[in-house]
């Protein structure tokens, strides 16, 4: 008995590809701007940061987990 897989790679449209490299540019914006406070020992700043990098995250992986299905 053998089991055969298919694998299948959907091409995306341009404006996604745009859409994800647009966010991993905020995304390293905002990791960045968290580091650095953290460093310059501002906890606000810090925390909003650090706060906005898990949504932003967050967020792009339950698109990700939902596109999947």
């Amino acid at each position: 008995m053998s089991d055969k897989y298919v694998i299948e790679i959907k091409k995306r449209r341009w404006y996604e590809w745009v859409l994800w490299v647009l966010w991993l540019v905020v995304e390293a914006f905002v990791l960045q701007c968290a580091i650095a406070s953290g460093l310059e020992l501002e906890p606000r700043a810090a925390t909003i940061f650090w706060v906005v990098f898990a949504v932003l995250f967050v967020g792009a992986a339950i698109i990700w987990f939902m596109r999947r299905k």
